[in-house]
């Protein structure tokens, strides 16, 4: 009976050890190396060890194997012999069963191993390490390292023969893999998920993140929208210019846009004047910044950090003139519309009837979060940036006001045009038909 009881020991010892390699293995397999690598920092040796694992994990796989083989391997060896000649007895009791008593107490002690094998040093183990990788990870990674060092003249015969195993393959060594945009915004949408990160915080952090993929041209204020003054035009004008600007800084220009001297700060003109100077603008004019429209929003950025300016002048591949763009430009590409002394149409109206009033200068990405679609034709091109280049595009000719399309179930109508810019876009839902 003695023996019995040391052979389930055995046993029982063998799958948790298995355990035990299969716990730690996932731990350091799943454990975020960002968490571990601030527990390191903070004074954690556990975790220290397990990042120094995960950079050059090598070793440790080696090590782990090792041990779930041999616990396997005795496991095959020495498990349940004792057991399955007690079962066998039991069994040759019934005369029918008695020529394959010896069979059935080896095939019922394989089942009973296997599934506590399965359970206890497989499945559970793992699923505790997937639940907590950093804490297991911290806990059991310089005990392993330690096995490592103990069996490590197996672990560099292994190491090397799988080299030369790959190498004779032609397998190259997997290098690590650079994190994707979209996998970085999957963290950060699981983040809200959990409530790590608020709402708010995943919507700026995922502006952030597509300041790079907007172009200058996204943003900025077309040229036909531009308020400049004309060093040409009489002093009344380029005052009453000022007057009525909304505007802290103005462009300067002579004889045409495409001209542009310097950038006027209301500001300035206003501190000229009240010491008692005239209205001399060319006396106040700071230098002009140009960038080119195919910068973006983040180049953008770094631009007016290196110049310390907060406005700049965007031009085409021609030297013309496209338009104006500022900081508050990049701040509302991240956060929104911001409140200014400007009075302006809101960029989105939703009425009564479901349909929504669109500004034609609304960002084309703005326009397809809001109708929740994944793509918009052309757009993966670059080919336009706003709800007005959406409806060129799908036209292909300037429309009329009143002018309809349909698309991914939705009415487009052009409900305004300032000229040759398209200003409103209605879109209105198509009502699903009602079956007779």
């Amino acid at each position: 009976m003695n023996e019995i009881i040391l052979e389930i020991l055995f046993i029982a010892v063998l799958i948790l050890i298995n355990g035990l390699f299969s716990m730690t293995e996932i731990a350091v397999v799943s454990a975020r190396r960002v968490r571990l690598a601030g527990a390191a920092a903070a004074g954690d040796a556990g975790a220290e060890a397990a990042v120094a694992i995960q950079e050059k994990p090598e070793r440790f796989l080696s090590t782990v194997q090792i041990g779930i083989t041999l616990v396997g391997v005795l496991s095959g060896a020495f498990g349940g012999a004792l057991l399955a000649d007690e079962i066998a007895e039991v069994v040759s009791i019934v005369p029918a069963f008695a020529s394959y008593a010896q069979p059935i107490g080896f095939g019922v002690i394989i089942v009973i191993i296997t599934f506590f094998s399965l359970v206890i040093g497989e499945l559970v183990p793992k699923n505790i390490a997937l639940n907590r990788p950093e804490k297991i990870a911290s806990l059991f990674s310089r005990p392993m390292n330690t096995i490592s060092w103990i069996t490590s003249p197996v672990v560099w015969v292994l190491s090397q023969s799988t080299a030369l195993v790959l190498k004779i393959f032609r397998i190259r060594e997997a290098s690590d893999a650079a994190i994707t945009e979209d996998e970085i915004k999957a963290h950060i949408a699981h983040g809200t998920e959990i409530g790590v990160l608020e709402k708010t915080e995943q919507e700026l952090i995922e502006s952030v993140i597509r300041l790079d993929d907007r172009q200058v041209t996204a943003i900025m204020t077309s040229r036909m929208k531009i308020m400049w003054l004309d060093l040409d035009d009489d002093t009344e004008t380029n005052r009453r210019k000022l007057i009525d600007s909304p505007y802290s800084r103005l462009p300067v220009g002579r004889g045409t846009l495409d001209n542009i001297i310097g950038i006027v700060k209301s500001r300035d003109l206003l501190s000229h004047v009240l010491v008692g100077g005239e209205l001399q603008i060319e006396n106040v004019l700071k230098q002009p910044v140009f960038v080119p429209e195919t910068l973006t929003a983040l180049e953008l950025l770094e631009t007016f950090r290196k110049s310390h300016t907060l406005t700049a002048m965007v031009i085409d591949e021609f030297g013309g003139v496209v338009g104006i763009v500022t900081m508050n430009d990049v701040l509302e590409a991240i956060v929104g519309d911001l409140p200014t002394s400007q009075t302006s149409d809101a960029r989105v109206v939703m009425r009564d009837d479901g349909s929504m009033l669109l500004d034609g200068e609304l960002l084309a990405d703005d326009f397809q979060k809001l109708l929740d679609l994944s793509d918009f034709p052309g757009d993966e091109h670059g080919t336009y940036q706003t709800v007005a280049g959406f409806v060129l595009a799908r036209l292909e000719k300037l429309p009329v006001e009143g002018e309809k399309f349909e698309w991914e179930g939705y009415v487009f109508e052009v409900i305004d045009m300032d000229g040759r810019r398209i200003d409103k876009v209605l879109a209105s839902r198509i009502p699903e038909a009602t079956p007779e």
